[in-house]
């Protein structure tokens, strides 16, 4: 979230206004952008789906903590309201900084790097492939857990065998 969004201090507190008369539980953003397009505001679904909310627990994440989110349009920018897997009451919103805002949503998407520079790749944390830096994928996809481990549990590189010890998350 910090490197891909900024608070929106604006819609926070116009949100606690529209919920200290409207908000009843289960009240949260999708009410409260319905009350916005009534008085108004352009309220537009992301260029990529529908405006709806989701929940990463029905995703297979690289997050450490599963939570709702609705990603939704105002004017030029793209926003999300966040707020705990459980309810959807109460949501902190930001504005999306990624450099494409779908990229908000590429929480499965990682790599991983061995000493010897070994690159791999995954888009669904669990099917991983050998990756070419200006070239893109290349080889059979593998899976962490059929990678051999050292004495130390570090896994090896299938490639050379040298430990992989960079790996991200974008």
């Amino acid at each position: 979230m910090d490197e891909k969004t900024e608070p929106c201090v604006r819609l926070d507190e116009l949100f606690e206004k529209w919920y200290e008369v409207h908000g009843k539980f289960p009240y949260g953003p999708m009410q409260f952008l319905s009350w916005l397009e009534r008085r108004g505001v352009p309220v537009q679904p992301p260029h990529w789906g529908d405006l709806k909310t989701a929940n990463t627990q029905n995703e297979t994440t690289w997050l450490d903590e599963d939570f709702h989110y609705t990603v939704f349009k105002l004017g030029d920018a793209h926003y999300v309201a966040t707020s705990e897997a459980r309810t959807v009451a109460h949501p902190e919103f930001f504005k999306i900084t990624a450099a494409e805002p779908e990229d908000f949503l590429a929480f499965s998407s990682a790599w991983i790097e061995c000493d010897a520079g070994h690159a791999y790749e995954t888009e669904d944390t669990y099917r991983w492939q050998f990756y070419v830096e200006g070239v893109g994928p290349r080889g059979p996809k593998i899976r962490l857990y059929d990678l051999d481990q050292d004495g130390d549990g570090d896994l090896l590189c299938p490639k050379c065998t040298n430990k992989i010890r960079k790996m991200g998350a974008y």
